[in-house]
């Protein structure tokens, strides 16, 4: 065969495994003997292990300091600058400098972003997405689907969680699925639910959520506080109850707009629940401008939720049978000035009445008699001057009695 140059040469675009490359074999030491033949396949798989200042495999624009290397037995690494990124190892793929723990292990020293998914599309689709698929041949309820887990060092050097968001399958049945996701925290050493997403429900320290939010404690102290912390004197902290019969519905005259209900156990076997107290707030005139409310407070009477007091814009309604009790240690007023209006049954409102003076009897001669609380008239038919005089001075007495009373009591000036 007659010489040929190598540019002379067909070109191989395909190679493979059993093509031959010519090779000279260093470690011949006879000049005949070194003229040798390769497989392409065989040249493909003895790379040089190479470091990470030197990798087997790298560019010659980088220097050689930037390729792949076997960082250690059935380990492929990648360097960059002769610096490691990243390997391939039996347990995974990790990032950065450590013993990989997991199928992909990010190791990092610094505090900037160290994951970041980045999409660039401008539609309205969902983008970026992180999808956790749990691909199970044979779902069940109460599956495990997937857990992000805050891990972290206590004081004695041990590893402790910390923090953990988990999601489960509660009901996997067919058009009638049902999800849970818990927020966990530790206490105690011991990472706890503490949050709930079930379905359509939200439970705090609640397994069960069965209301659209369900709080549950196991203290006598406070289970919600609303705080705030704004310096401004207007209200805050406020808690407000919006019931609306949809976005354009109107509002009726006698709606009931929300319960606060105070509900506990009865002695029953097994025991039921019960609502002993109420707060019931309703609409009594709904027009426009000239709104009117209701506030209802009840409490259980004999097995019935009753209404014991109604507090309208007009009046406030005491039920039947409901008495007023004042504490017997300094006592309570009604009404706290004289010019403060008081009237009963149906009477016009007033202020406190002027004062009526103790009436004063002088005798010019002689003695009256003093009032012992009793009068003896012999003839009622026809009674003697002296026992109309001390039948007079015992009505006297009686009445300035009863005026220092009304005095006491504020119904009358003193």
């Amino acid at each position: 065969m007659a010489d040929q140059k190598i540019t002379d040469l067909t070109e191989l675009t395909t190679p493979v495994a059993a093509d031959l490359l010519a090779i000279v074999d260093d470690s011949e030491a006879t000049a005949a003997n070194k003229n040798k033949k390769i497989q392409y396949g065989t040249f493909l798989r003895n790379l040089p292990s190479g470091t990470v200042g030197a990798p087997g495999l790298s560019w010659t624009a980088d220097a050689g300091v930037t390729g792949i290397y076997r960082s250690d037995t059935n380990e492929t690494a990648f360097a960059n600058n002769s610096t490691l990124t990243g390997k391939f190892t039996t347990t995974g793929f990790q990032l950065g400098s450590g013993t990989a723990a997991a199928q992909l292990h990010l190791f990092s020293s610094d505090t900037t972003d160290q994951v970041i998914i980045e999409n660039t599309d401008s539609g309205l689709d969902t983008a970026p997405d992180l999808v956790l698929y749990r691909n199970s041949s044979s779902p069940a309820a109460d599956d495990n689907l997937g857990n992000i887990e805050f891990r972290g060092k206590d004081s004695a050097g041990n590893d402790q969680v910390y923090g953990q968001l988990t999601a489960t399958a509660s009901d996997p049945t067919s058009a009638a699925e049902v999800g849970i996701i818990d927020l966990m925290s530790a206490d105690a050493g011991t990472s706890t639910m503490r949050v709930r997403l079930k379905g359509q429900y939200v439970g705090v320290h609640e397994p069960d959520p069965a209301y659209p939010l369900h709080v549950s404690t196991v203290v006598t102290s406070t289970a919600l506080n609303v705080e705030a912390v704004v310096d401004d004197p207007a209200s805050a902290a406020d808690i407000t109850m919006l019931h609306k019969r949809g976005d354009a519905t109107v509002a009726q005259d006698d709606d009931l707009i929300s319960t606060v209900f105070y509900r506990a156990h009865n002695d029953a076997s097994p025991p039921t629940q019960v609502d002993y107290c109420a707060i019931e707030g309703s609409i009594v005139d709904a027009s426009d401008a000239t709104e009117d409310g209701r506030l209802r407070i009840k409490l259980i009477d004999n097995g019935a939720l009753t209404t014991k007091v109604t507090v309208e814009p007009a009046a406030i309604t005491v039920a039947d049978a409901v008495d007023l009790v004042f504490d017997t240690t300094t006592g309570t007023k009604i009404g706290t000035a004289t010019t403060q209006k008081i009237g009963f049954y149906n009477a016009t409102p007033v202020v406190q009445p002027a004062a009526i003076a103790d009436l004063t009897t002088t005798a010019t001669s002689g003695a009256l008699p003093t009032a012992d609380g009793s009068v003896t008239i012999a003839d009622a038919t026809t009674p003697t001057v002296t026992e109309l005089l001390e039948y007079c001075v015992e009505l006297e007495a009686k009445l300035e009695a009863a005026l220092t009373h009304l005095r006491t009591l504020g119904l009358i000036a003193t």
